[in-house]
């Protein structure tokens, strides 16, 4: 027994049942407008890749779900089932206190990622699921990349701005100063360059 619970550009998150317990199988779908050999690659790839970075991420002291097996040819992940909602639905229905004490918490996860030189590559509202016990979880590793620089960092940090604003326009003052201060927590100090880049790459992006 299978269920879809999302289908986006790049794949489709399926649940199923296996060994009496709820597990998420992710496939990445070929892209008919890229030659086989080019699509089956790229595919191969970002799912090895996010294999792999959803290890390093948890060992960063990430909340992510466990890898069961992956098949590299059919372009295939396994994974822990994690119940709850998008932190992208709750955000509406909550209390601006409750709000704030998430994205602060939103802030704190993406801080220890860069601490440890990897960015997320799409940390949106989307990609971060709140269980009920309030506990946060990260997702969708596909673009993460480690060894990341100062513009990497930056460029993350800007993708949550750009996110805010868009889909939670309403709330993105309240989101983004919260986030913001979380990410200070953790990194106190040495935060700062990242900040300065992500102004830097929103001044850029309103003048070209």
């Amino acid at each position: 027994m299978q269920q879809v619970l999302a289908r986006g550009a790049e794949s489709v998150i399926f649940k199923i049942e296996q060994w009496g317990s709820p597990f998420v199988l992710k496939w990445r779908q070929t892209k008919p407008y890229l030659l086989k050999d080019i699509d089956s690659h790229l595919r191969k790839l970002r799912t090895s890749r996010e294999c792999k970075m959803l290890t390093v991420s948890r060992l960063l002291g990430v909340p992510t779900p466990a890898v069961y097996s992956v098949d590299l040819d059919k372009h295939m992940i396994m994974m822990d089932f994690i119940p709850g909602t998008q932190f992208k639905q709750l955000a509406g229905q909550i209390s601006r206190s409750d709000l704030s004490s998430l994205s602060r918490g939103f802030g704190k996860l993406i801080a220890l990622l860069h601490e440890g030189n990897v960015v997320h590559g799409d940390p949106t509202t989307s990609n971060v699921i709140v269980d009920d016990k309030s506990r946060m979880w990260i997702v969708d590793f596909g673009l993460s990349e480690m060894n990341a620089t100062l513009e990497m960092k930056g460029v993350d940090l800007h993708l949550i701005y750009r996110a805010l604003e868009t889909t939670h326009w309403d709330l993105q003052e309240t989101m983004l100063d919260s986030t913001l201060e979380g990410y200070v927590d953790i990194l106190g100090s040495t935060a700062e360059p990242t900040l300065s880049r992500m102004k830097e790459i929103r001044e850029r992006g309103r003048y070209h």
